[in-house]
């Protein structure tokens, strides 16, 4: 396999367009059309076929597809080291995140990064935790800076960041404001911000069966969207659950703690990374400064 028989399909595979990929990589369509069935050949193997729809992947072209991209990255991060090394200081960092982080630490870390390495592109996104574990092992995402993950597969390992605590968090002005027991919470409408398949495992529902109580009835689910979140808690009586930084940050919108008598669990943070990749002279850097951002933030009393 050649670097732009890889480069050829994965343009193609996520464009489902060969026009589009040709576009991408500046090349004609019949150039493109040419190097992926190099790449067939060589495998022999079928890997896409055309439709109404654009270009499909064969079950072939989706195996090949996350290790192609996991090749691609690989290759990039290879000679952006090198370049970094010689101090060349550009290059890409990309990192998955949630709003716990987001909010709190991650302005401090960039601002740091960029004295540090102002030419690197860094791109930042945020992402749940099965999207970022896949964008990991694909090579899109360089680190990931998420909730701890309990059973975390070998081919990932991850460092601790931070530990916080998860407090209730309503508007004020809620009618139920001066409540102080999980349980005088039970009627309330709560919003989660985990899709179904994943609350079983939430912060949320461990809250509620440490203390014997079920999971409120009334919930509104808005998973990964933490505008959604906000906008709910802050101006209707929906009630959410935050870590204590971000409930702190977004107090100027109206959003109060509830003061909980009840013990509330606390909200492990780590670093996330693939076991196998070398971090890059510039993937390092950023982690230092989000490590500094998060012991700044916690020092000051976060």
């Amino acid at each position: 396999m050649k670097l732009q028989q890889l480069q050829a399909f994965v343009a193609a595979a996520h464009h489902r367009s060969l026009r589009a990929a040709a576009r991408e990589l500046g090349v004609t369509q019949p150039a493109v059309t040419h190097t992926i069935r190099e790449l067939e050949s060589a495998l022999n193997a079928e890997l896409m076929v055309r439709s109404v729809r654009g270009i499909e992947l064969t079950a072939c072209g989706l195996a090949l597809l996350p290790r192609a991209e996991q090749l691609l990255g690989d290759m990039r991060r290879t000679v952006e080291a090198v370049e970094q090394v010689k101090g060349e200081l550009a290059g890409r960092v990309s990192v998955g995140t949630m709003p716990s982080i987001a909010l709190t630490a991650l302005p401090h870390a960039v601002s740091s990064f960029r004295q540090k390495m102002p030419l690197v592109n860094l791109h930042l996104e945020e992402v749940t935790i099965p999207d970022a574990l896949a964008r990991l092992r694909n090579g899109a995402l360089d680190i990931a800076a998420l909730h701890h993950v309990q059973a975390l597969d070998s081919d990932l390992v991850q460092a601790p960041l931070y530990s916080t605590q998860f407090v209730v968090a309503l508007r004020a002005g809620h009618p139920l404001a001066n409540v102080t027991r999980l349980r005088e919470l039970l009627d309330a409408e709560w919003i989660a911000t985990v899709g179904a398949d994943h609350f079983p495992h939430s912060v949320m529902m461990a809250m509620f069966n440490a203390h014997g109580l079920p999971v409120p009835k009334r919930l509104v689910r808005a998973p990964s969207s933490f505008a959604v979140t906000l906008g709910l808690v802050s101006q209707t009586d929906v009630i959410g659950c935050f870590t204590r930084p971000l409930a702190q940050m977004v107090a100027p919108l109206g959003i109060r703690v509830a003061q909980i008598e009840d013990a509330l669990p606390n909200y492990d943070l780590s670093i996330i990374s693939r076991r196998d990749l070398l971090p890059t002279p510039a993937v390092q850097q950023f982690v230092l400064c989000l490590q500094q951002a998060t012991r700044e933030r916690m020092a000051a009393g976060d």
